[in-house]
């Protein structure tokens, strides 16, 4: 067992409802005391603090996940200290291209209205479509009347302003939230970006990062592909490898559940997403794009307790054909439904939830007099051990990947964690290695109703190269 030393980490391991709590609060809350503003007596404070709650002994069953945070508790010290390399001009070439894009549809808003205004204000987006062009008005909001994404999205198959107006507010997220953001976060003495992991943060156990939020870099080809492009290794003979964890919380959801049919899909290697999809539309000969793409959203929407009306806004159907889509899912998977029953049931009886590895989430609600309070709780209680397994796991793939690169037997430094994905600066000649070595370990971390885990291992010039 570790010393346990990091009082935030055992407070959030018992009390994950008092995650990112800080040190001055937990202080106040757990010892009435007050913490002082002064640095060095501060640091004392927290030395004294942790031994005393050193003192008080974990809980067995949790052990193993406090184990779990303090080794990985070194993985994160390195890769913060490490960070990563961002190619800053490409960063602001990428940012001046967006930025003309944005002139240039000004330009052409404004002779297409007769009138200045600005694309991100609400207010002014209102005026213009509403007032000014007559527009039939959007669903009604305390500012007035929507102007949001999905709105607009409509009002843009029959009106062109609405589709210049969110590629327009597409270029500037683009350009501020990610170019420039980026670009302000590379340290000036070593050109490099060293975000904060967060292990406190989320109540499923899943790593964050800010300063800046390495999670939410946007997915997809085009401008979002450019600017993977630019985290690259910083000198030359080297290589990005990236392992990705594949359909991981459904994985797990099969290992946890136990469903004879959602096992043998694994066992045999078939694409579970065109497996639901048959089921789903038995009576097409072959299935389509589409057809895969709403099995999919049911697949992973199941995870996450999602209703038939949600599931409806997320594959545009109506809330009674997204309701027996998800009744198709669980009359052919039924231990899954069997599985989700018994979390609850036991949610209800010890007011918990936990991962497979024995991480914990309480869960209030479950017996409110209010349905849909108590629904969204069930909702909670049935996503937790499937999500917060997930996350046990690549922290585990972290911790091992981090003691063989020390060692020697894998070659390369982890610099960056993204969800299910891992990424690896390696030189050229290693590269074969690294990435056999890297699916091992991954792979190897868990294994479960006679299947296993699996990894897409693909390496790179750069992050974007190097997805695949």
């Amino acid at each position: 067992m570790p010393k346990y030393t990091d009082v935030k980490i055992i407070e959030y391991i018992e009390k994950p409802a008092f995650k990112n709590q800080s040190f001055e609060n937990w202080a106040v809350s757990e010892y009435e005391y007050q913490v002082s503003t002064d640095p060095k007596t501060e640091a004392v404070e927290r030395a004294y603090f942790s031994d005393k709650r050193s003192e008080t002994p974990i809980q067995e069953e949790l052990a193993g996940i406090v184990k779990m945070e303090h080794d990985l508790l070194g993985v994160l010290s390195d890769m913060e200290i490490l960070g990563v390399y961002v190619d800053r001009d490409a960063l602001r070439e990428l940012g001046d291209e967006l930025e003309a894009k944005s002139r240039l549809l000004l330009a052409e808003m404004r002779d297409l209205v007769g009138e200045d205004f600005n694309p991100l204000s609400a207010k002014q987006v209102q005026h213009i479509l509403y007032d000014r062009m007559g527009i039939s008005k959007g669903k009604k909001i305390k500012t007035g009347f929507s102007v949001d994404s999905e709105t607009l999205a409509e009002i843009a198959k029959e009106y062109a302003i609405a589709g210049m107006i969110l590629d327009y507010r597409g270029f500037e997220k683009l350009r501020g939230t990610y170019c420039e953001w980026l670009i302000g976060h590379i340290d000036p003495d070593t050109g490099r970006i060293h975000t904060n992991y967060k292990q406190t943060f989320t109540s499923t156990g899943r790593l964050s990062s800010e300063n800046p939020n390495l999670q939410n870099i946007p997915a997809g080809s085009g401008y979002s592909a450019r600017i993977k492009s630019a985290f690259r290794p910083e000198k030359p003979g080297f290589r990005y490898v990236v392992a990705d964890y594949s359909q991981v919380e459904i994985r797990v959801l099969a290992m946890l559940s136990g469903d004879p049919n959602l096992l043998d899909a694994f066992k045999n290697g078939e694409d579970i997403h065109t497996r639901t999809a048959m089921f789903l539309f038995p009576a097409s000969e072959s299935i389509s794009g589409d057809q895969r793409r709403i099995a999919k959203s049911v697949n992973f929407g199941v995870i996450y307790g999602i209703t038939g009306f949600g599931l409806s806004k997320m594959i545009k159907s109506s809330p009674k054909d997204a309701t027996q889509y998800i009744d198709a899912f669980f009359a052919q998977y039924p231990q899954v439904r069997a599985y989700y029953e018994s979390v609850i049931a036991k949610a209800k009886s010890t007011g918990y939830v936990e991962t497979y590895y024995g991480r914990r989430r309480y869960v209030k609600g479950l017996k409110d007099a209010n349905s849909m309070m108590r629904a969204a709780a069930e909702r909670e209680a049935i996503n937790m051990p499937v999500q917060g397994t997930a996350a046990d796991i690549v922290k585990l793939a972290m911790i091992e990947l981090h003691r063989k690169i020390g060692t020697g037997e894998i070659p390369g430094r982890l610099i960056m964690q993204v969800h299910d994905e891992l990424v690896l600066e390696v030189a050229d000649a290693d590269v074969p290695l690294a990435m056999a070595k890297l699916a091992e370990v991954m792979e190897g971390i868990l294994s479960l109703g006679g299947i296993s885990l699996r990894v897409d291992v693909h390496s790179g010039k750069n992050w974007a190269e190097a997805k695949g």
